[in-house]
């Protein structure tokens, strides 16, 4: 017999355990797929080993015919394990994809009774000799179903190609190109080794097997990043969820590099990616026995064995150290602009995906606190819950879930009576207490759910306007995000929700930022010219405190500014100067535009801007937002301004 493939399979298998093997992550949790691959590569190595040792056996003298008797039973069990094996992990990879379970379940009973019905003829063989048997000369002689292994292994390859064409729509493009490379080599070896007995081509075709699925899938490196080489963010929570479920006590390095952007623009896009991975390298080998990640984009994270505190303090401040160093790569030296979140596990989390979101929002609080270095504490996680069910009630937005629309009267200056108010959102507990607009209006916003808050709103205002005649003309304005503003089909819903109203264009006022305003403007131009075409009011809210850009005033339909209260500063005393709000108010007036200023609190407050030329004035001393039967009934004592 011809050996040369069991030698040539054996050390290929070998070498693709060394590749499959070199990975960064630690071998405690393997994928299901990945340890169908490993139950590929060990059978095959054991089916290479069986054959050479079975045909040492057969050309040796003086063996018992027990011993040769067990090694050729051996040979034709690993190998219909073997094959077994791939049909299963072909079989998973079809199916990994798909939620139907059913498919899977059908072909692991189908590949159960083939392997039955195969270990069937094998155990009948000791006494038959229906697959081959010794004569009495002590050779080796085939019986008469011998070849029942070939049709067990076609009849497997039938059941993994039916299994790909019932699930050919969910079934990956490289499972395709796996079948089309290798199932019509399955039957050439089969009819060389039929013609050619003396050669052994099983394992060579196992090996050949297996190194197509590690270059299809494996290969891939599945789970490592491909510019730093580190383990991804899937690593990250199967080590993590590891942990948990194992109760080991760990702790979590996450590193966001908020300068890389401007890395790139300073230096290139191939000097950005050298740099990451120069960061990632370094960052693997700076904490001993930690496990590192590339998680997106300029995100990393790295995980150890929590000891002690004083342990993981001294691990933080090794980290910070080098995080202030900053990198050297390619003849510079790049500082590093950055935000670490420690998350030390107290045994409470559940899943890797929550230990995530924790970190997530501990880094956006560092972010709007400019801090550096942040500890995901109890108050961090317990406000992430809030966040959590704050989003839940985001959900839908109305009256029954909580969501009330206020109203905040506005005092014209030349008459002293109140002609128009801002509508605001408020979201009332299931216990009557207020969650405050600046907690969710600004989680809506990070969710994209800011836009069904507006339209609630504005449903919600013209139907009160619509009931409420002794409102008379009064205007009512509303805050529009900009990103609505600029929304595909805006315009025409705006308009229907007011004129199936039926409310006059001039009541309802649209206040945005100048900020929103100056990133989109040719947008923004044309969106507002067609409203106001149409008769709706725009106020400018927030002035002076953004870019404060004229130019935008004189070229967009505004009717009436809003000034920011960071124009009112305070003088070493305490005492308000005005002279800011006194400049503009004669420029704006100059261009005939109305001057809002809000924020007033106290009548003093109230006098002195009357006194410097501002037309409205909005704020607590004059009336605090309010219910629609509040409105109604603050409207009884402070008559409207006859428009």
């Amino acid at each position: 017999m011809i050996f040369i493939g069991d030698y040539f399979a054996l050390g290929l298998v070998i070498v693709l355990c060394m590749f499959f093997f070199d990975s960064k992550i630690s071998l405690q949790y393997i994928p299901k797929t990945s340890k169908l691959y490993i139950a590929c590569l060990f059978s095959t190595a054991l089916t290479s080993v069986v054959d050479l040792i079975t045909g040492q056996l057969m050309v040796m003298d003086g063996i018992p015919l027990w011993q040769n008797m067990l090694a050729n039973t051996m040979y034709f069990i690993v190998n219909i394990i073997t094959t077994s094996c791939m049909a299963l992990y072909l079989f998973t990879r079809i199916l990994e994809h798909t939620h139907e379970r059913r498919c899977l379940k059908r072909a692991c009973i189908g590949l159960a009774v083939l392997f039955t019905v195969y270990m069937g003829f094998v155990v009948s063989n000791l006494w038959n000799g229906c697959l081959f048997y010794f004569d009495e000369t002590g050779a080796y002689c085939r019986g008469p179903l011998n070849a029942i292994g070939y049709y067990i292994t076609i009849a497997q390859m039938a059941l993994v190609i039916v299994c790909y064409f019932r699930n050919r729509k969910s079934a990956s493009r490289p499972m395709r190109r796996v079948l089309i490379q290798t199932f019509p080599v399955i039957p050439v070896c089969i009819m060389i080794q039929r013609t050619y007995p003396e050669i052994m081509l099983n394992s060579f075709l196992f090996a050949v097997m297996n190194t197509v699925l590690f270059l299809t899938f494996q290969g891939q490196r599945q789970g490592v990043h491909s510019l730093t080489e580190l383990n991804d963010r899937h690593r990250f929570v199967i080590e993590t969820d590891y942990r948990i479920n194992k109760s080991e006590p760990f702790q979590i390095f996450l590193i966001n590099i908020k300068n890389f952007g401007s890395v790139n623009q300073k230096y290139g896009h191939l000097f950005g990616d050298e740099f990451l991975y120069q960061f990632a390298f370094s960052l693997e080998k700076l904490l001993p026995g930690s496990l590192s990640f590339h998680m997106n984009g300029t995100v990393f994270a790295t995980i150890l064995r929590y000891t002690y505190q004083n342990t993981a303090q001294e691990q933080c401040g090794i980290l910070l150290d080098f995080l202030e160093k900053g990198i050297h790569c390619i003849n510079h030296h790049v500082p590093i602009e950055y935000v670490v979140v420690q998350y030390i596990s107290d045994g409470t989390e559940t899943t890797a995906a929550e230990v995530y979101e924790n970190m997530e929002h501990a880094a956006a609080r560092a972010y709007d606190t400019k801090q550096r270095y942040i500890r995901c504490t109890t108050e961090v996680r317990q406000e992430m819950i809030r966040c959590r069910y704050l989003r839940e009630r985001l959900q839908t937005v109305d009256r029954a879930h909580g969501f009330e629309v206020w109203f905040q009267p506005i005092q014209c200056q030349t008459t002293g009576k109140f002609c128009s108010m801002e509508a605001l959102i408020r979201l009332r507990e299931p216990d009557g207490t207020l969650v405050s607009p600046a907690e969710f209006i600004r989680l809506a916003e990070q969710t994209g759910q800011v836009s069904l808050i507006t339209w609630f709103v504005l449903e919600e205002v013209c139907r009160f306007l619509k009931y409420s005649s002794k409102l008379n003309d009064v205007s009512v304005s509303i805050n529009l995000p900009m990103p609505q503003l600029l929304e595909k089909g805006f315009v025409p819903r705006f308009m229907g929700i007011v004129d199936q109203a039926g409310i006059e264009h001039h009541r309802i006022c649209i206040e945005f930022t100048e900020r929103a305003i100056l990133e989109n403007f040719q947008q923004t131009m044309s969106v507002m010219e067609q409203l106001s075409n149409e008769g709706f009011q725009f106020y400018l809210d927030d002035f002076g405190s953004g870019y404060s850009n004229f130019n935008c005033l004189l070229q967009l339909p505004f009717q009436i500014i809003k000034l920011d209260t960071c124009l009112l500063k305070a003088d070493k005393k305490g005492k308000r100067d005005y002279t800011m709000v006194r400049t503009l108010c004669k420029l704006f007036h100059d261009m005939n535009l109305t001057v809002v200023a809000e924020g007033a609190e106290t009548m003093e407050e109230v006098k002195a801007l009357s006194e410097q030329g501002v037309d409205r004035i909005q704020g607590y001393a004059l009336a605090r937002p309010m219910t629609e039967d509040k409105l109604l009934d603050f409207y009884q004592e402070h008559p409207l301004e006859e428009q």
